[in-house]
């Protein structure tokens, strides 16, 4: 035990001295300027300090995000050029399943198309671990190291789960529902419609749809509030770089064909 103690603590001094410093450093800088505005006391110093926090650092990830979202309407793209051949090659092949996936990879690898692509819906929260696992130490320690006193937002208890005697209200049940539905929102938004993806693919996409939000709001239930705020303002944020990249996806309603009408 003690070996694996001192394998894992240079690990862990390099992720607090990159990620968990920094934002309690730049989380107390914030509440420092915000002490005696008006409106910050009025809305809650802590939240606008963690909202702000989070602009800061999804500012800082967005090259990446944005490098993730071209890459992925790049083989969406693909996706939709090659359809027709995937069509062929699955009603040629339908009753050998082990022939379909070998002349499905084959074709993908024709045309450098990685079938596990749609999954990349999963990056933004693997980015954003470690920073959330820093946040809740931050926040765990925030009454001792922080220069704040009043930890409500909204009339929410940031430094509470939804959970928490006392906090079960509307309010603090907000926060966790809207996780869970901007993680669904963001989620569907990865993959535009009419995007041809096999049997595997899209199973996987679809688990991947129902389970992440499912899995966001039940954590949000559990820990502070201010990781709920911090994940909701997260992915509004990256939903509004997602629409300009690449539109609204799968949550686009279906378009009446015109042809049909005529």
């Amino acid at each position: 035990m003690n070996s694996i103690g001192q394998l894992w603590h240079p690990i862990w001094l390099l992720w607090w001295t990159v990620i968990g410093i920094p934002i309690h450093a730049i989380l107390s800088w914030l509440l420092s300027m915000l002490n005696g505005n008006l409106i910050a006391d009025a809305v809650g110093p802590f939240g606008v300090a963690i909202v702000l926090l989070t602009i800061v650092i999804k500012l800082i990830l967005a090259p990446v995000f944005q490098f993730q979202l071209t890459t992925s309407r790049r083989v969406q793209a693909e996706q939709r050029r090659i359809a027709p051949q995937l069509a062929a090659v699955r009603k040629k092949y339908k009753k050998d399943p082990q022939r379909l996936n070998q002349e499905t990879m084959a074709l993908y690898k024709e045309h450098n198309i990685n079938p596990l692509a749609q999954m990349s819906g999963c990056l933004p929260a693997l980015l954003q671990s470690p920073i959330l696992i820093a946040l809740f130490y931050v926040i765990r320690d925030a009454h001792q190291t922080l220069p704040i006193h009043n930890f409500h937002f909204l009339g929410i208890a940031l430094d509470k789960s939804a959970l928490a005697s006392g906090q079960f209200v509307p309010l603090a049940i907000l926060l966790p529902i809207l996780a869970g539905l901007t993680t669904f929102v963001q989620t569907k938004m990865m993959t535009p419609p009419g995007v041809v993806q096999d049997p595997t693919q899209a199973a996987m996409t679809q688990n991947m749809t129902l389970i992440m939000p499912v899995f966001i709001a039940f954590i949000s239930l559990q820990f502070a509030a201010a990781l709920a705020l911090y994940w909701v303002v997260s992915n509004l944020f990256s939903i509004g770089q997602q629409y300009f990249i690449t539109g609204w996806g799968s949550l686009s309603p279906p378009r009446l064909g015109r042809g049909k009408a005529a």
